[in-house]
This record gives C-alpha cells, structure tokens and sequence, in this order.
C-alpha cells in the first residue's frame, strides 16, 4: 500500500513589504528540512496577496494537507474569509475538510501554543544581549 503523501500549508497574512514572506520563507525551509512533510507551501490572506489558500490547494500533490494560521488569535481572516473560501462554517478548534479530493486540516492559529510564550521570552534576552554588546 502506498504512503500518504503529507502537505502543510503555513497561511500569514502577507505585506507589501518583503520581511514578512522572507520570515515564512525561513520557517518553509527549516519544516521542509525536516522531512516532516512531503510538500511545504505558503498562503496569504491578505486582499491581493498571492498565493490564496485555495490556489495552494488546489496546486499541491498532497492527499492529506495541515493549514496552520500563522495568527495569534481567531480573526476576520480565519473566522470569516477562510471559511467562506473553502466552504465550511467556522468553529474553533481542528476543522477536518474535504476539498478536491484532499482531506485538509485546518489547525488552530498559533498564538496560544505555549511555545510562543518562550518565543516573546526569547526575543526580551536577545534584546537585552544586543544593547549590552552595543555599549561594550
């Protein structure tokens, strides 16, 4: 019997500045990497954003795909859009979906994992490390 292959669509809100793909990008590469994943893509919620959710999906080769919202909270693009996009009713909590063919997780967002607790934590210790080398 032939494996599953396994996708992850990692969804931000996308800019017109280019900090914010290149950060999605990183973290793209290092899942990638890590060979969790047979197909790693990003989407954008964003009005005008390229690519959509719904464009990823239907692009990858994927038969079981995860969509984490890389948001730190419910909102009008998980709520509301997302939703709507993929023909589902919003609820909290893991959301399983059948689309083209694919059977797609939708994750909660990010914002309550506790690891990003550690993160914010994390951020304060490096600032604090870079002002202290700036007055050595």
């Amino acid at each position: 019997m032939d494996r599953v292959k396994k996708g992850l669509i990692i969804m931000g809100h996308g800019s017109k500045l280019h900090y914010y793909k290149e950060v999605m990008e990183f973290h793209r590469e290092r899942i990638m990497k890590s060979g969790f994943f047979d197909e790693v893509e990003l989407a954008f919620a964003a009005h005008g954003r390229k690519p959509t959710v719904d464009e990823v999906i239907k692009k990858m080769e994927s038969k079981e795909i995860y969509l984490v919202p890389l948001f730190m909270a419910y909102g009008v693009h998980t709520a509301e859009e997302l939703p709507e996009m993929l023909g589902f009713e919003f609820r909290e909590g893991t959301v399983e979906l059948s689309l083209d063919g694919k059977k797609v997780i939708l994750c909660e967002p990010v914002g309550r994992d506790e690891l990003i607790t550690y993160a914010i934590l994390n951020r304060v210790m490096v600032a604090k490390k870079d002002l202290e080398s700036q007055t050595k």
